[in-house]
């Protein structure tokens, strides 16, 4: 069997903060193949877009990747410079960041910002990097490139710089793709535009997906494989058909559970009762018991492991 693009073993990044060590990834593991898209979910606060800082190596301080590994195609990220990290972004390893407005530069022409990704990592000239960035703005669907690749940020929509953060991230062709929460700013029918054109370019590059999102529409769309995280930690992981039909972690069946379904009569959704824990004063145990409608005293007092309770099904629950 073909080698995993990217492994992710036991990678833990944790925050200094005047109150104390604050654990925002806490032993995640997981892993991405060539052409596959796989999505982490979770709610605000369950260390999912830390966890594709830690992979891109931009976790800033006070936040510092204390433990585990990250390889992308039998390379240990977390073993190489700066220096060296920086030829990998944009171009084995690129990342489209929520807001496309506050990711591209307001006083630089698009053409300028993508055709620096041509100058950094295939050392072309200034006429060679602006005709790819047409062709590549052209790839992305947006009309009159030619135009566009002149224009300031400020001058196109949100749907439109999106396009052109996609384009950015895929001037090189990278292995990877990190794509977090890639359509919150947008309105419905950009965001179906958007996710189908990057379903469009994952199949055509046959680039690995990370998508992070908290919107389980978005998931079912998209991903083959499902990754849901909560307090810091991996609590189920599987193939999305399997996650969807049969979810075996209590947390996993509240989000699905608050989801309205077509063929069903209700006044009211269900809701997962209370919030987040707090990482500085996480409960004993399980972390989501305080939450959890089935929670036991063995839940309470001893923390469970995540483990295969189905073929290639995880779940960190003792009662999956």
């Amino acid at each position: 069997m073909e080698a995993n693009l990217l492994e992710v073993k036991h990678l833990r990044t944790h925050f200094k903060t005047e109150d104390g060590v604050v654990p925002s990834v806490n032993g995640v593991s997981f892993s991405v193949a060539k052409g596959e898209t796989l999505a982490i979910v979770g709610e605000s606060g369950c260390g999912k877009s830390v966890t594709s800082l830690s992979i891109m190596g931009l976790v800033a301080p006070p936040g510092e990747v204390v433990g585990g590994e990250i390889w992308l195609e039998g390379q240990n990220l977390l073993a190489l410079s700066k220096k060296e990290l920086r030829k990998l972004r944009g171009n084995k390893l690129s990342m489209i960041f929520q807001e496309p407005m506050t990711s591209l530069n307001p006083v630089f022409t698009i053409g300028n910002q993508l055709g620096e990704v041509f100058r950094q990592h295939r050392q072309m000239d200034k006429k060679e990097a602006r005709a790819h960035s047409i062709e590549m703005l052209d790839h992305v669907g947006i009309p009159n490139a030619e135009k566009i690749v002149d224009s300031f940020p400020h001058q196109l929509s949100g749907g439109m710089r999106q396009r052109v953060m996609i384009a950015m991230a895929l001037a090189c062709n990278p292995a990877l793709l990190i794509a977090d929460e890639p359509t919150t700013a947008l309105d419905v029918t950009i965001q179906a535009q958007i996710l189908e054109l990057l379903k469009k370019l994952n199949k055509e590059f046959q680039t690995g997906v990370i998508l992070i999102t908290h919107d389980l529409g978005v998931v079912a769309e998209m991903a083959d494989r499902v990754v849901v995280m909560y307090a810091g930690e991996v609590v189920e992981q599987a193939d999305v058909f399997s996650l969807f039909a049969e979810p075996k972690h209590p947390y996993t069946k509240g989000l699905l559970g608050s989801l309205p379904k077509l063929d069903e009569n209700r006044e009211e959704l269900d809701s997962i009762p209370g919030s987040v824990p707090n990482p500085l004063d996480m409960p004993d145990g399980c972390a989501f018991h305080p939450r959890c409608p089935a929670a036991t005293e063995e839940c309470k007092q001893n923390k469970p492991q995540l483990q295969e309770v189905a073929l290639n099904h995880l779940a960190r629950c003792f009662y999956a």
